[in-house]
């Protein structure tokens, strides 16, 4: 999302990143005294080689957070977009697309991971396909949009799916031990500082998505009737991120797309 006007405002200080945190360490680059508790972190793309994209990335003017070679985890990185936006670049499968890369992940941190699990899972219908336990440190849990016949397909190696499949997934990343602290609460990106916006599911039926949700007790920042933009909703996640819902048939009205008088 592009607010015209950013790109030649000499006093605009830039967008959040969701990197740099109170959250962290006082010792580590990215801390913040008195910021805010790191959020989003990340979108990710797959490629054959980590190695290759990242020289090719860097050849072309891009600046690196984390080169392949650098750090604890070896083998990928994580490239900076124009805004300061974390690109983690991991290595997928071989053969499996033509294409040079494909989007597939979004990271976001949370306060309770298994919480936030059986929100996406028993409430959005995703199907959790990954947990990565780090003991003591922190668990980053892998969750897809997958059909029943998928996920009988992948019945042995649903794991590897992030790594397979076109379609991106969704990794919750829980550092153990907020989910106890009362006064811990995410940062989503939509208060001061600005950055991360949401995610987003098309649905088929949208009243019919949003009767369920409320049902189930889940709170809504803007209900379908609600605001200029009918046919979507937004719907807030356990830690409060915001979770856009669209109609699959979704238009949007020509008189809402013309400049401002």
């Amino acid at each position: 999302t592009h607010n015209h006007g950013t790109e030649s405002d000499s006093d605009f200080v830039g967008y959040w990143s969701g990197n740099h945190g109170r959250d962290l360490p006082e010792d580590s680059p990215l801390y913040v005294k008195n910021g805010p508790v790191r959020g989003f972190g990340h979108i990710a793309f797959n490629v054959d080689d980590v190695y290759a994209a990242s020289e090719e990335l860097e050849r072309n003017g891009v600046k690196f957070q984390k080169r392949p070679d650098e750090g604890r985890m070896k083998g990928l990185a994580f490239a900076l977009d124009p805004d300061g936006y974390w690109i983690e670049i991991v290595k997928r499968e071989k053969g499996l697309f033509k294409e040079p890369c494909n989007l597939s992940q979004v990271m976001m941190r949370v306060k309770d991971g298994p919480k936030t699990v059986e929100f996406y899972r028993d409430i959005m219908g995703m199907s959790l396909v990954r947990e990565m336990v780090v003991p003591n440190d922190f668990t980053n849990y892998f969750l897809m949009n997958l059909s029943g016949e998928d996920e009988k397909a992948a019945k042995d190696d649903a794991e590897l799916l992030p790594l397979r499949r076109w379609q991106p997934a969704l990794e919750l990343t829980h550092n153990h031990g907020t989910e106890q602290d009362d006064s811990f609460q995410i940062h989503t990106g939509n208060s001061d500082p600005v950055g991360f916006g949401h995610i987003g599911f098309i649905v088929d039926d949208l009243e019919a998505m949003c009767g369920e949700l409320e049902a189930a007790g889940v709170a809504f920042f803007k209900k379908p009737s609600e605001g200029k933009m009918r046919g979507l909703a937004f719907v807030l996640d356990p830690n409060g991120y915001r979770v856009e819902l669209i109609q699959r048939s979704m238009t949007i009205d020509p008189e809402l797309m013309k400049a401002a008088a």
